[in-house]
């Protein structure tokens, strides 16, 4: 996909969000931003699993349309994730309502009349999690959800070993149950095979631990939402036509 025609837009500006203390402690989000003047639409955008804000081609893409754009660092995630933190952690996918309604209401105060929720991945199961459950779901106007975690990418035997294993997760949130591939990450960065570039701390080789506490938040979502409808607004989703299930390195997942 070519980005050539796109102007360059300056660097997002960028505000810490305070959020109030959860059961690990002091949590904080960030937000990225980029304001365009007289703008009456917004995107609110939410990254995936094991991932922070980097792809400024996607902001440059809203802002050259005359949209306003803000990308939520979601708590535990790139430079909100603290030492007392658990990696990318959460025991439910509502722990995150709090910034992204804080957000969504800081652009609303800039004028914003339209709020387009924008979801990666994890972040896109987030979103419609929060479409269907949230108090502040008015706030917006449409969605769009690129590849959105509504199902575990798995084989049926692992998705019935996993149905056994994650409610375990509510006794035992911290048990360290699996350290995902890294060919993902590896397919990205200009380090290895990919033509990114962003911060290994933030999204490393090898990936963070998975913990079976988020197993079970994730799982919990995708249950919430299966079979229900966000009747009222319009809503864009894009997936990939094929999948990849090899964990060692092969040009196909390119």
């Amino acid at each position: 996909m070519s980005y050539s025609n796109q102007k360059a837009t300056p660097p997002l500006a960028t505000k810490q969000i305070a959020l109030d203390d959860d059961y690990e402690g002091f949590v904080s989000a960030k937000v990225d931003y980029h304001e365009v003047p007289g703008a009456t639409s917004a995107v609110v955008y939410l990254h995936g699993y094991m991932d922070y804000f980097f792809q400024n081609h996607l902001s440059n893409f809203f802002v050259n349309k005359g949209i306003s754009f803000y990308a939520v660092e979601l708590r535990k995630y790139g430079s909100s994730l603290k030492e007392h933190h658990h990696d990318n952690f959460c025991k439910d996918v509502t722990e995150y309502y709090e910034e992204i309604s804080t957000v969504m209401r800081l652009a609303k105060e800039k004028g914003h009349q339209n709020i387009i929720l924008h979801g990666h991945s994890t972040g896109g199961l987030i979103a419609t999690h929060f479409l269907l459950h949230s108090n502040d779901r008015d706030l917006v106007s449409a969605s769009i959800l690129n590849s959105p975690f509504f199902a575990f990418n798995a084989r049926k035997r692992d998705k019935f070993f996993l149905s056994l294993l994650t409610p375990l997760g509510k006794i035992l949130p911290y048990v360290k149950a699996t350290r995902l591939p890294s060919i993902y990450t590896e397919s990205l960065h200009k380090t290895y095979n990919g033509r990114w570039d962003f911060d290994l701390t933030y999204k490393p080789v090898p990936s963070f631990v998975t913990y079976l506490g988020w197993m079970r938040a994730i799982l919990k979502a995708q249950n919430e939402i299966y079979h229900q409808k966000i009747e009222t607004l319009p809503c864009l989703i894009l997936h990939s036509h094929q999948s990849y299930f090899k964990t060692t390195w092969d040009d196909e997942i390119l």
